[in-house]
């Protein structure tokens, strides 16, 4: 197989060059962004929500590209009471939400999960992460769709494009070629000619899968890539902000402030537990939609192949009803045309496309120490309530 992939990418070369002096990227030049630089441009806007900005950017002709969305959410250095209190106030949604515990039977788990996370973050509701949300679904449906485009579509009307031509092309160059190449003999003229033909159109298939397929679903998810990067560093800095502010809230205030102490240090401790709760939720709902594409991608290949195999056969069985005899030579180009795209030149389009997300930049949950806060957060105001207790007793 291995073999294989390289004769057809030797075949291909030439339609590689030609497609990037059109402005094709080749593979190898797309690059990631350090998730540093990511989250110091995200800090540059000043609106609270998240927005999707479309970018001026390339449209693939065969397969949709999307365009990157882009952070706009208020920077952590602007985090205000007023602000914290609004994330408090979503909080309560997460913490008093009784989710049902008896679905409907015809949902996907995935949906189910889906579903609870769309309800405690908000989507209905204009919360912060309405816009993720929406991102991340349309982004799950349209890779899906670039996906099942490839394999439900393109494939097979190359496959039956494949078998047309060899027949017809045999049936015009085979005598010539056998007689040039003294092949008549051994009857392979024929063979020769559709053989010459498969290859041309493995390569083409070849070319299709690796531009602009495959560019534009690494692009595609190199945005993504961006833009939870960016998510991810403006929480998890909204987080450390709301867990100082609640740790050192009693600095600035007096005993007659002391319903306002309370009050502040409630909304804070609340604030940064949220953020990392949006995290995890965040975090999960990238799982959710990763987890579709991957597995929606076999299911493609799967139908891909049994549509193909089912169109060979409609080819087989159509030439010998019209007394053609050709069943058996449709078959054998058939077969070796799935076989080639479907084991070969299309079985790791998964891998290849998500292979440019970089999750050890994202800024997780499991990142935040939620557990080392709380415990600091908790044995630090019992410290100091044993410590003024006692300092009264001395006194």
């Amino acid at each position: 197989m291995g073999f294989l992939l390289a004769f057809l990418r030797f075949l291909t070369a030439p339609f590689r060059a030609i497609a990037r002096l059109f402005g094709a990227q080749p593979v190898r030049t797309i690059e990631k962004s350090g998730a540093g630089v990511v989250a110091q441009k995200a800090g540059d806007g000043a609106a609270h929500f998240e927005d999707e900005r479309e970018v001026a950017d390339g449209r693939s002709f065969f397969f949709k590209r999307l365009p990157r969305p882009t952070l706009v959410e208020r920077t952590a250095a602007d985090l205000t009471i007023e602000e914290a209190r609004e994330y408090a106030s979503e909080a309560t949604r997460f913490y008093t939400y009784a989710f049902p515990l008896f679905t409907r039977a015809d949902f996907f788990y995935e949906e189910v999960e889906q579903d609870y996370i769309d309800h405690v973050l908000g989507r209905n509701a204009g919360s912060a992460d309405a816009n993720f949300l929406g991102i991340m679904d349309r982004f799950r449906r349209e890779l899906n769709a670039n996906t099942a485009r490839l394999f439900l579509v393109y494939a097979p009307s190359m496959l039956v494009a494949t078998v047309v031509l060899a027949l017809v092309a045999a049936a015009i160059f085979a005598p010539e070629v056998s007689g040039t190449f003294a092949l008549a003999a051994l009857g392979a003229g024929r063979l020769v000619v559709e053989a010459l033909v498969l290859a041309t159109m493995l390569g083409g298939l070849m070319l299709l899968y690796h531009w602009p397929y495959k560019v534009t679903q690494q692009q595609n998810l190199l945005g993504l890539d961006n833009y939870i990067t960016s998510k991810f560093s403006r929480i998890n800095q909204n987080f450390q902000v709301a867990k100082r502010r609640a740790m050192n809230v009693e600095r600035n205030m007096r005993m007659p402030q002391a319903n306002e102490l309370k009050e502040e240090a409630g909304v804070w401790t609340i604030a940064y537990q949220w953020f990392a709760m949006r995290l995890l939720l965040c975090e999960l709902t990238v799982r959710n939609k990763l987890y579709q594409i991957r597995r929606n991608t076999t299911l493609y290949g799967v139908a891909g192949a049994g549509l193909s195999i089912i169109a060979a056969l409609l080819l087989a069985f159509g030439a010998e009803a019209a007394g053609l005899g050709l069943g058996l030579e449709i078959g054998a180009l058939s077969a070796a045309f799935i076989a080639a795209a479907y084991f070969g030149v299309m079985r790791r389009a998964t891998n290849e496309t998500l292979s440019v997300l970089q999750p050890k930049e994202w800024n997780r949950f499991h990142l935040v120490d939620l557990h080392e806060t709380v415990r600091d957060h908790v044995g630090e105001d019992k410290l100091q309530i044993v410590t003024f207790r006692d300092r009264n007793r001395l006194e």
